[in-house]
C-alpha cells in the first residue's frame, strides 16, 4: 500500500495542466483535513482512482473499498469534492458503521448516498435501497427493512417506504409501515415515530396464542410510537368464541425517573354469563408518580375503573396489570425539617365494591422534641379525615352506608434511663378522637384513652475468630385505659378505631450470629423467642396464652426463615410460615414455602395488635371470616438445561380449609431464544377453574433481565 501525501499529489498533478471538468481539487480546508491511503493509484481523466483497495478518511467519515475514485467538479460556481467507492464497501460515518454496494459522497457538503446500504444497531439490522447521509449525522433510508434476524432471508421484518433517523440516533420516523412474518404482511400502519433508545430496549412485539375454558385466543402487543421519554403501545385480542378486544397503553419516564406515568385502557367484546346482552367490558388503569427536584415532596396517583367485578380475573395477564392494587387514590408526602405531612384521598369508582373512602385524610406529625435537660423525648401527631364507608350495590338493601368527620390526635412522651448494662424507657401518652356523629345519635362523639408502657433491653456480645454472637434480652409492657366510648357507640372505619382496655407484657430473647468477614449487614443466623402475657383481661385462662419463635438463616446460596406460634390456650399450632430458597448454581434455583393457619389465628394486618383478641370472644371470632383455617404449600423451581432454554415451574397446593375441597394449581413456563431478539415463552397453567395453554413470541431489545434474576427477586 502506497501512502501518498495529498499536498504532494496536488502540486504534482497540477503540473499537467489538466483542464477537464472533473479535476483533482486545489488545496482547500477540506483537502487539508483529508487522509488518502490508496494502493497503486492512477490519475486519469481528472480522477484519482484504484481497483486494488484503499482508505479515505477525515474526522467525520472513513471509507474503505476495493474500487475508489476521487476528484472534483464545479456546480453553480462552487467546487464539489466527490468520492465514489464500491466492492467490499465499509463506511464509518459519525460513529455509525454502514456496508453497501456503492457510495457517492460529497466532502464539501458532507452528504452522500449508499446504495443497497445496511447498518446495525444492537440487536437490529436496518437497510434499504438508498441510505442518504446527512451533514448533521442523521440519515434516511428508502424502501427500508428492519429485522433482528442475522440471515439475509429473515423470518420476519418491518418494511417501510422510508425512515428518517435523527442525529445522535435518537428517533426514527417511518412512513407506510408493514410488519411481515414469513414474508406475509400482518400489520399495517400509515406511520410511526419512535425513540431509538426505547425502540431497542422495550419489547416491540408480543404475540400470544392461548387456549383456556373460553376457547382459543390470540393477542398481539406492539409499540406504535415513542419519544425519548414516552412510548405508546397498542394491543389487539381476538377470542374465537367471544370476539375482539383491544388496548391502548402509554409509558412516560422522565430522564432522571423523577416522574413516571403509565396507563392501560382495555375494551373487550366479551360477555358475562349472567348478562349476555352487555358486550362492552372495559378496564381503565393508570399510575402516576412524581418527586420534586429537592426530594421533599412526593406524589402518587393511581386509578382503576372496570366495568364489572369479574373483569380483572377474566383478563389477568402480565401485560394487563399496573401496580394499582385495584385502588383509586392520591397520596402526597411532604417533608420539612420540623414536620411531616401526608395527604391521602381514596375514592370508590366501581359501584360493586365495598370500600372505606378517605375524602380526604390529612396527617401531620411534628419532629420529636428532645429536651436534653430533662432527657425527655416528646412526640405529637394529628389526623383530620372525612371518611365514608360505602357498601357495594348488592349489599345496600341489607346494610346502610355511614360517614363522619374524624379528628384524631396522639401525644406521647418518653424518658430513656441508662444503666451500666440496661436501658429502660418508660412511656406515657394519650389519644383522642372526635367523630362528627355516631351510629345511634347524630351528635358529635368523643373518644379518649391514656396509654402507658415501659421497654427494657440489654445487650451481651462476644466475638470469636469468625463469628460475632449478640444476645438481646428484652421486656415490653403496654397498657391502655378503658376508652370513654365503647366500640358500639362510635363508628369503626378501620382497626385504627379499635380502642379497648388492655394490659400486655411481652418478653423475649434474641440471638444473632454475624459473619465477621462478610460484607453483609444482616445476621447469618437469628432466632427470636418471645411470649405475651395479658393482665386485667379475663378472656385468657392461661397466664401465657401463646409462645412465638422467629428464625432466619442466611447463607450465600441458601436462605431459610420460619415464623411460628404455639397456642398454649388451645394446645395447638396457631400459625407456622416457613420458607426455603436455594440457589444451587446459575442454572438451578429452588424455593418452597409452607403456610399453616389454625382457626384461632385471626386474619389481622398487624399480628402485634391484640385489641381484637381481648375485645371479642373466641366464639364470635371463630364464626366470622376472620377465622380462616388452612394449609398451603407454594413451590418454585428454575433451571436452565441449555444456554438458550430456561424453565420456571410454580405450584400452589391448599387443603384443610373449612367447607372447601383441597386444590392443586401449577404453572409451567418454558423460555427459549429463536433468534438474536425473538424469544418464545410456552406456558401451561392449571387452576381450580380452568386449564390454559399459551405461547408468547416476544421481540425484545438489547436490555435483558434474566429469568433467574426475576425468580430470585420473587423469592426475596
Amino acid at each position: 500500500m502506497k501512502k501518498l501525501s495529498f499536498l504532494y499529489l496536488c502540486f504534482s498533478l497540477l503540473a499537467f495542466g489538466d483542464e477537464s471538468p472533473v479535476q483533482i481539487p486545489a488545496i482547500s480546508q477540506e483537502a487539508k483535513e483529508l487522509s488518502i491511503d490508496l494502493k497503486n493509484p492512477v490519475y486519469q481523466n481528472g480522477l484519482l482512482q484504484t481497483t486494488e483497495g484503499g482508505v479515505i478518511k477525515n474526522e467525520d467519515i472513513r471509507i474503505q473499498a476495493e474500487k475508489i475514485s476521487y476528484g472534483k467538479k464545479v456546480e453553480n460556481g462552487k467546487t464539489i469534492h466527490l468520492i465514489q467507492a464500491e466492492d467490499n464497501l465499509l463506511i464509518r460515518y459519525k460513529d455509525r458503521i454502514f456496508v453497501g454496494q456503492k457510495l457517492v459522497y460529497d466532502f464539501t457538503n458532507k452528504t452522500g448516498v449508499i446504495y443497497e446500504g445496511r447498518t446495525f444497531t444492537s440487536p437490529w439490522y436496518i437497510g434499504g435501497d438508498e441510505v442518504h447521509l446527512q451533514s448533521d449525522g442523521g440519515y434516511s433510508i428508502t424502501n427500508v427493512f428492519i429485522t433482528s434476524c442475522e440471515n439475509k432471508d429473515s423470518s420476519w421484518d418491518i418494511r417501510a417506504n422510508a425512515i428518517n433517523v435523527s442525529k445522535n440516533n435518537k428517533t426514527i420516523e417511518a412512513q407506510k409501515v408493514r410488519y411481515r412474518f414469513f414474508n406475509l404482511p400482518s400489520i399495517w400502519l400509515p406511520s410511526f415515530r419512535v425513540n431509538l433508545k426505547k425502540f431497542m430496549s422495550t419489547p416491540l412485539f408480543r404475540i400470544t396464542p392461548s387456549w383456556d375454558k373460553k376457547g382459543p385466543k390470540i393477542s398481539v402487543r406492539y409499540q406504535v410510537f415513542s419519544l425519548q421519554d414516552f412510548a405508546l403501545f397498542a394491543r389487539a385480542d381476538y377470542r374465537f368464541k367471544r370476539g375482539f378486544g383491544g388496548a391502548i397503553e402509554t409509558e412516560y419516564y422522565s430522564p432522571k425517573k423523577q416522574t413516571t406515568f403509565e396507563t392501560k385502557s382495555y375494551l373487550a367484546t366479551d360477555t358475562l354469563p349472567n348478562d349476555p346482552k352487555n358486550k362492552r367490558r372495559y378496564r381503565l388503569q393508570g399510575a402516576y408518580h412524581t418527586t420534586s427536584p429537592s426530594g421533599d415532596t412526593k406524589a402518587d396517583l393511581t386509578w382503576d375503573k372496570y366495568s364489572d367485578s369479574h373483569m380483572p380475573g377474566d383478563f389477568k395477564t402480565s401485560d394487563f396489570e399496573i401496580s394499582t392494587a385495584k385502588q383509586t387514590q392520591l397520596f402526597v408526602r411532604h417533608e420539612e425539617e420540623n414536620f411531616l405531612t401526608l395527604i391521602q384521598a381514596h375514592a370508590r369508582v366501581n359501584p360493586f365494591e365495598t370500600l372505606k373512602q378517605d375524602l380526604p385524610t390529612v396527617y401531620v406529625t411534628l419532629r420529636p422534641l428532645d429536651l436534653p435537660v430533662l432527657g425527655i423525648i416528646s412526640h405529637s401527631e394529628a389526623k383530620t379525615s372525612y371518611l365514608s364507608y360505602t357498601y357495594s350495590d348488592e349489599l345496600k338493601n341489607q346494610l346502610s352506608d355511614y360517614s363522619a368527620i374524624r379528628l384524631e390526635t396522639n401525644n406521647e412522651i418518653s424518658r430513656p434511663i441508662y444503666f451500666p448494662y440496661l436501658t429502660v424507657t418508660p412511656t406515657i401518652g394519650a389519644s383522642g378522637i372526635l367523630y362528627s356523629k355516631g351510629p345511634h345519635q347524630k351528635k358529635p362523639k368523643t373518644l379518649g384513652s391514656f396509654f402507658y408502657g415501659c421497654h427494657a433491653e440489654t445487650r451481651i456480645s462476644k466475638s470469636f475468630s469468625e463469628i460475632r454472637h449478640i444476645i438481646l434480652p428484652y421486656l415490653q409492657y403496654e397498657g391502655w385505659t378503658r376508652p370513654t366510648l365503647t366500640e358500639n357507640h362510635h363508628y369503626i372505619f378501620s382497626i385504627q378505631d379499635g380502642y379497648h382496655k388492655i394490659n400486655i407484657l411481652e418478653g423475649g430473647i434474641k440471638n444473632q450470629f454475624f459473619d465477621i468477614g462478610s460484607a453483609k449487614k444482616i445476621p447469618t443466623f437469628e432466632i427470636d423467642l418471645y411470649a405475651n402475657s395479658f393482665f386485667t383481661n379475663k378472656k385468657f385462662a392461661k397466664t401465657i396464652p401463646k409462645l412465638y419463635m422467629d428464625l432466619y438463616w442466611n447463607l450465600s446460596i441458601l436462605s431459610l426463615y420460619t415464623k411460628n406460634c404455639w397456642n398454649i390456650e388451645n394446645n395447638l399450632l396457631d400459625f407456622s410460615n416457613t420458607g426455603l430458597g436455594w440457589t444451587l448454581s446459575d442454572n438451578l434455583a429452588l424455593g418452597c414455602e409452607f403456610r399453616h393457619r389454625s382457626r384461632f389465628d385471626w386474619r389481622k394486618s398487624d399480628h402485634r395488635n391484640f385489641i381484637l383478641d381481648v375485645s371479642r370472644t373466641d366464639e364470635e371470632l371463630v364464626d366470622s371470616p376472620l377465622s380462616d383455617r388452612r394449609n398451603t404449600v407454594i413451590t418454585k423451581a428454575f433451571f436452565r438445561p441449555h444456554p438458550f432454554w430456561a424453565c420456571m415451574i410454580e405450584s400452589h397446593h391448599g387443603w384443610n380449609r373449612p367447607h372447601e375441597p383441597a386444590y392443586n394449581e401449577w404453572k409451567i413456563d418454558l423460555y427459549t431464544t429463536l433468534s438474536s431478539s425473538w424469544k418464545l415463552q410456552l406456558s401451561y397453567q392449571h387452576t381450580q377453574t380452568e386449564d390454559k395453554v399459551s405461547a408468547s413470541y416476544i421481540l425484545i431489545g438489547s436490555k435483558k433481565e434474566s429469568t433467574r434474576k426475576l425468580f430470585t427477586k420473587e423469592l426475596r
